[in-house]
């Protein structure tokens, strides 16, 4: 990414997207998407690139306004044929794999964003608590953990079954898409947003 005036947000483990559209569409904001599905590559702004191995960069002298975190829910997710749900039913104790999680605050600690959120279902909750403290907010399905100003919401959110595209090689991608308005309530909020070092 070239250096630039406009406040720079890194969407990792992106998918279509859904969480940095509201930004992609700003004429403030530049935007950097990154996720390792080369079926998405017709996705805007999109590095095809794995959140997991990723190696530290640099963006030069642009500071780095937000990054958001949505790394794939399978392993926290309470459905019936879900891998944890599966197993318990086996009598197995099912452990989801909590590297993403760490990988995700260790980008962001290299990184150094102002704002910063991770984004996973409600499933995920007992498991990510211990990393990442309470949750900030949650939307629907949608739980966030993170370091942004607090936003109210008065929308209502599609039902997870109609973004199902049941026989789509990336059904798992329009069902964790977040909506566009819980994006742009989270720039509204960043873009109203002052601190010290604004003046």
């Amino acid at each position: 990414m070239k250096p630039t005036n406009k406040k720079i947000m890194i969407d990792f483990w992106a998918g279509f997207g859904g969480m940095s559209e509201a930004f992609y569409q700003s004429p403030n904001w530049a935007v950097l998407r990154i996720d390792n599905n080369p079926l998405l590559k017709e996705v805007p702004r999109l590095i095809l690139a794995d959140c997991m191995t990723l190696e530290p960069f640099s963006l030069g002298t642009s500071k780095i306004e937000y990054i958001h975190c949505s790394f794939p829910c399978l392993e926290f997710s309470t459905g019936f044929n879900a891998p944890g749900p599966t197993a318990r039913r086996a009598g197995f104790d099912f452990k989801p794999d909590l590297r993403p999680a760490k990988r995700a605050l260790w980008l962001i600690k290299k990184l150094q964003p102002k704002y910063w959120s991770i984004e996973n279902v409600k499933g995920s909750i007992p498991h990510l608590t211990p990393i990442l403290g309470e949750p900030a907010i949650i939307i629907g399905s949608h739980v966030f953990w993170g370091n942004f100003p607090k936003f109210g919401y008065e929308f209502d959110l599609e039902f997870k079954k109609n973004q199902d595209k049941r026989h789509s090689p990336l059904r798992s991608n329009y069902l964790a898409k977040i909506p566009f308005n819980i994006s742009a309530s989270m720039m509204k909020t960043l873009d109203e947003q002052t601190s010290i070092t604004d003046f």
